[in-house]
């Protein structure tokens, strides 16, 4: 290996630790003051409890629950939201994962729950939190009515939906006064965690690191809680969805095709002990994504109706191609980056060769996506391997030029550009094509990071592909290929010291990185490792690098 190659080692394992720390950078906001939810309760509204952490908790309200082959969600008259949603299939069920509801004892924060109050659209309803009647209309239909004598009659209907997560909510307003009577219809999801919760370790981000985001037409807007300093962030226009959304899973609602409502985001750090701060682990965060409607007034005896298609599950891109009919855009829930372009090139082949050509396997293929990436950038490795093998045969006259301007530097310098010139060799011909690959190893870091498809999924020895190695067979088995392609070709044109580091640096960085990401991205880092190897292997037999001789033997030799 010359110092050429020494170089692009250097470079490739810079760019790699960049976006390594980058991506598992843990969240530094700065301490928020909660906003106040100020409320105006029915009379006949149960005041919450006090729990034993000096929390507001809501008594179990009439429960509901609608139950299919998928989920099981729960819903309670307080507030007529979501209390529980529980994924029901083996791999989720069995995981950290199962409940995607986090707010049961926040009954201010239950997803799905509707506000009908807003300053100038106040008059139709006198209370933001009265108490619902529920009733289960079948197993899988829960009905919420109230009614405010003389005023307003409100029914809430929730529906299994057409997708394998999806419920379908039904509101329905009826003025029942005899006077026009204006309301302002608006609903969300919520998500609660502890930092503990988001907390991710070296190099791997927590699975639950979560972010809220609205989309349009034209465009998706995300905010990570940094973004917050305690103001909400509204955006109108919004026809696609709202959500709160971790890596694998997503809660989003979908307003009615054509419909246009104003999105409303906000996250905020929550101290759950006097005197703590926001950073410490035990301290919370919590995210809300809203949908307001447009105020709208009722004639006396009219009626109006607000319908949604409400999202809970996993981001898996199958699934969310049908999500709400289809047509809506949903695979936009899953957030890849800078590199959005390259991943989705990527993602959408993973797919294929899954269904297509592994029967299901998503190990077998990784490591066919891994060979087919090297096949389609070869035109530009081969680039790079034209630089090396020029750099080689250049080294002779290059050993020459050293030994006549070994006490004048300068003059070796400029003699060296000349022989470059002369050559037609570009001493940065082996690293640009490097630099242009890095898109689609960043791509490639950031599709298996954020693939739900791998979530539990299990491969070899392997329990579960989104998760790290817990037997550390996989971050041993890089490191030791690693040290054997050093082994494979020696360096040339550096000093022992120099030589003995490269051995075991780049080794160790990469062994250290594999033990806390994805098996998944492991499998591709291994893979393109062996990959390497036999590439390597190739370019030493049919253009060995030349042997290395001291000054001495030099000096002898002529």
């Amino acid at each position: 290996m010359d110092r050429n190659s020494v170089s692009r080692l250097l470079l490739i394992a810079g760019a790699l630790l960049a976006i390594y720390f980058f991506m598992s950078k843990k969240s530094t906001s700065e301490p928020i003051h909660p906003l106040a939810d100020t409320y105006v309760n029915a009379p006949d509204f149960a005041p919450d409890r006090i729990d034993d952490k000096g929390y507001p908790a809501p008594p179990p309200g009439e429960t509901c629950s609608i139950k299919t082959d998928t989920y099981e969600a729960e819903l309670s008259s307080r507030g007529a939201a979501i209390v529980h949603f529980k994924l029901r299939e083996p791999r989720f069920a069995q995981s950290a994962a199962a409940d995607l509801s986090t707010t049961p004892d926040h009954e201010r924060w239950r997803s799905l729950r509707t506000l009908f109050r807003a300053q100038g659209a106040d008059d139709q309803f006198r209370y933001d939190r009265f108490p619902w009647k529920a009733r289960q209309v079948d197993p899988r239909t829960c009905e919420f009515t109230y009614e405010d004598a003389g005023l307003v009659a409100v029914k809430k209907l929730y529906r299994s939906g057409a997708g394998p997560y999806e419920l379908g909510v039904e509101t329905t307003i009826s003025n029942l006064a005899d006077a026009p009577k204006k309301h302002r219809f608006s609903t969300g999801v919520y998500a609660w965690r502890t930092n503990q919760e988001l907390s991710g370790s070296l190099g791997r981000v927590s699975p639950f690191l979560s972010d809220v985001a609205c989309a349009s037409a034209t465009q998706v807007t995300r905010k990570a809680p940094e973004d917050f300093k305690g103001a909400w962030h509204t955006e109108g226009g919004v026809d696609r969805f709202v959500t709160v959304s971790n890596y694998y899973f997503a809660q989003a609602i979908f307003p009615e095709p054509g419909q246009k409502v104003e999105c409303a985001l906000l996250t905020e750090a929550w101290p759950t002990a006097a005197g703590q701060s926001a950073g410490d682990d035990a301290a919370a965060k919590s995210y809300r994504a809203l949908m307001h409607y447009p105020p709208r007034e009722l004639e006396p005896k009219a009626s109006a109706t607000y319908k949604q298609t409400a999202f809970y599950g996993p981001k898996e891109r199958e699934v969310l191609t049908h999500v709400a009919g289809g047509n809506r855009g949903a695979g936009d829930l899953i957030d890849l980056g800078f590199f959005t372009v390259v991943a989705k090139v990527l993602v959408n082949f993973l797919n294929i060769l899954h269904s297509k050509v592994t029967f299901g396997n998503w190990g077998i293929a990784i490591v066919l996506l891994t060979v087919c990436v090297r096949l389609v950038l070869f035109p530009l490795t081969w680039k790079s391997i034209q630089s090396t093998v020029a750099m080689r045969r250049l080294k002779p006259e290059l050993d020459a030029l050293k030994e006549k301007f070994k006490d004048d530097q300068q003059a070796f310098g400029l003699a060296q550009m000349e022989l470059w010139r002369k050559r037609k060799i570009n001493p940065l011909g082996g690293c640009l094509p490097q630099l242009v690959q890095m898109p689609v190893w960043f791509a490639m870091y950031r599709t298996l990071q954020t693939a739900a498809e791998m979530y539990h999924i299990k491969f070899l020895w392997f329990p579960d592909l989104s998760a790290p190695d817990p037997f550390y067979i996989l971050p041993l088995l890089l490191g030791g290929f690693m040290i054997l392609q050093q082994r494979i070709v020696p360096m040339q044109g550096v000093d022992p010291v120099q030589a003995k580091m490269m051995m075991w640096l780049m080794p160790v960085i990469f062994t250290v990185m594999m033990l806390f990401l994805p098996a998944a991205l492991g499998i591709y880092m291994l893979t393109n490792s062996i990959l390497g190897i036999v590439q390597q292997l190739a370019i030493e037999k049919f253009a060995p690098a030349p042997v290395e001789i001291g000054v001495k033997e030099v000096t002898a030799a002529r």
